[in-house]
């Protein structure tokens, strides 16, 4: 099956979205632990 156009630029903008997404979770998190010692 090759490879539809449509689903590479879906995949594309959604993979950054979603890292910017783990990465603000995770920087949030420090954050807190910071805070609580």
């Amino acid at each position: 099956m090759p490879e539809l156009p449509e689903v590479e630029t879906v995949r594309r903008g959604l993979l950054p979205i979603i890292g910017h997404r783990i990465v603000g979770c995770d920087v949030r998190r420090r954050d807190v632990v910071r805070d609580r010692t």
